[in-house]
């Protein structure tokens, strides 16, 4: 980067060499008059030229002058140029740039009083028939129930153990996606599974059956949305068959169904969780 004064310096020295080139062509001109001139010249004439020659040499040198200090004062007020920065020379074998930093995932955990929650939920969905006994160790749910945060709840604890996927996790549970490319065959295959051998739960065309009967019709909605109307009418129908009574617990874009041995207001009061996550008859929904 130029300095602030260069362009005054640079006119000093044109004023200069001006004064030099035009000076100095005066001073020959006057020699050369006097070389070959006409005699009788008078003394005013003779030193005309040199007389123009002093002119010139001191308005070109006064313009020097001025555009010299106009650059001192430039570069006085000018702040001082930063300092060069010199790198250390890297030692030979070492990386010529730096390695970029290593994202650190901070892995969450459960206070005490949540893995006390977490221990008391899966002993309870144990003791009630919706999950196997001795499926899974809670603390082996820990991190994942983590991720959901505190409270510990029903729905974390059901998610982190569909994460973990222990052998046998879901021999009394079913799982549908409320919010995912709807299957009215899953759905029924789902009930059928929980109904037991003496029962049967399918689709056929239009038509959601239960042992053969027509129980509720399969009616276009959102190709995503889960519709809750056939299957609360499927277990009505099991209900009144003797089969075992579905409950379910609807979390976050998750439908769990399963076939409790107490009732879900009995469950609810033993899991003590929050109002949003409840269980409740599928049988006497009123979709």
């Amino acid at each position: 980067m130029a300095r602030p004064g260069t362009v005054d310096r640079v006119s000093a020295a044109v004023a200069a060499t001006g004064a030099v080139v035009v000076g100095g062509w005066f001073v020959v001109t006057g020699v050369q008059i006097e070389m070959v001139g006409a005699p009788g010249r008078g003394p005013l004439d003779r030193a005309f030229p040199f007389l123009l020659a002093a002119t010139a040499v001191a308005v070109f040198g006064l313009m020097a002058w001025r555009s010299w200090r106009a650059a001192d004062r430039a570069d006085a007020a000018a702040p001082p140029a930063e300092a060069p920065v010199v790198l250390p020379t890297p030692l030979p074998g070492a990386p010529t740039t730096p390695a970029p930093p290593v994202a650190v995932r901070v892995v969450p955990d459960l206070s005490a009083e949540g893995r006390d929650r977490l221990a008391h939920t899966v002993a309870v969905l144990e003791r009630a028939g919706v999950l196997p006994s001795g499926v899974v160790e809670p603390d082996a749910l820990a991190g994942g129930v983590a991720d959901h945060g505190e409270p510990v709840t029903t729905g974390a604890v059901l998610g982190a153990l569909g994460e973990a996927g222990p052998d046998g996790w879901d021999a009394l549970l079913a799982l549908l996606s409320t919010w995912a490319e709807q299957d009215p065959a899953e759905h029924a295959a789902a009930l059928d599974r929980l109904a037991g051998p003496d029962h049967r739960v399918a689709v056929a065309g239009a038509s959601v059956e239960v042992d053969g009967a027509v129980v509720a019709a399969v009616t276009p909605g959102h190709p995503k949305a889960l519709d809750p109307g056939p299957l609360a009418a499927a277990a009505r129908a099991l209900r009144d068959r003797g089969a075992p009574r579905i409950a379910w617990l609807w979390t976050d874009q998750l439908l769990w169904l399963a076939t409790p041995s107490v009732s879900p207001a009995e469950l609810n009061d033993l899991l003590d969780q929050p109002v949003y996550e409840l269980w409740e008859w599928a049988d006497e929904a009123r979709a």
